[in-house]
């Protein structure tokens, strides 16, 4: 017998084409954004880029609750999820990404982290019991080739330091982002997911800062309308807006159905 789908948690977008079109928006905004932060990261150091396109989406979230009167204190029981998405999905993620990028061509970046569909599939099956239906078990079989193709020794370019490590750490990155998609949509949410963004950004921004201040200390950066540009659309579209979409897909798709696409 197959085994239930996780539970279903209120929608955060409550028309299934709506959550098909924020889908294909995130797609096109983080596509964009890799070769952006690939540009950027010649004008800002990585860690200090980390902790920039954070510290702005902090603030362009704060500043929309508070002008919508929605800005509240977050409650005990969403703590859990605060934690997860703030120091797994965003503060890891945006550090892995930025450091990767130092050595990995922007297209395979993006290639290695939207592996993270395939992770979802093997952490239900292996952790949840529920088995990928039978049109999905042939996605599973061409992430699983591709996946193989992108770990082909011959397709590393062993002359760029760092680039196999760089690689290992974008896979970490999908299976760490798999976890916290699967996580979105098991967590019993008690407020709005607009609600505890700036909460989730501000727990991600607070290490990052620290780090970054005492690792690159603000040196290197090269200000130029780039740079501020660069550092807006990673902050405003990849950061603020990409995380409340790629928490509401889930909720209103599934896990499943949001990472295959």
């Amino acid at each position: 017998m197959r085994a239930s789908r996780l539970p279903r948690a209120a929608a955060e977008v409550h028309s299934h084409t709506a959550a098909l079109v924020l889908l294909a928006l995130l797609a096109l905004v983080w596509g964009v954004h890799w070769v952006v932060v690939k540009e950027g990261l010649a004008y800002v150091p990585p860690l200090t880029y980390a902790a920039a396109r954070v510290a702005i989406g902090l603030v362009t979230m704060t500043a929309l609750l508070a002008w919508q009167g929605r800005l509240r204190r977050p409650e005990r029981a969403n703590a859990p999820i605060i934690a997860s998405i703030g120091l797994v999905q965003i503060a890891a993620g945006v550090v892995i990404q930025s450091l990767a990028l130092q050595v990995v061509a922007a297209g395979r970046s993006a290639v290695l982290l939207y592996t993270m569909p395939l992770w979802v599939a093997l952490i239900l099956a292996a952790v949840f019991g529920i088995r990928p239906r039978r049109n999905e078990l042939v996605g599973l079989v061409l992430g699983i080739a591709g996946l193989f193709l992108l770990l082909n020794p011959a397709v590393i370019d062993w002359g760029v330091p760092g680039e196999l490590l760089g690689t290992l750490g974008l896979l970490v990155n999908a299976v760490l982002w798999a976890g916290t998609t699967i996580h979105v949509r098991r967590h019993r949410w008690t407020q709005s997911l607009l609600e505890l963004q700036p909460w989730q950004l501000l727990v991600a921004v607070v290490p990052l800062a620290v780090v970054a201040a005492v690792v690159e200390g603000g040196r290197g950066i090269r200000w130029e309308p780039f740079t501020v540009g660069a550092l807006l659309y990673s902050g405003v579209l990849a950061t603020a807006f990409a995380t409340w979409a790629s928490q509401a897909i889930p909720r209103s798709l599934g896990s499943q159905a949001s990472a295959t696409g």
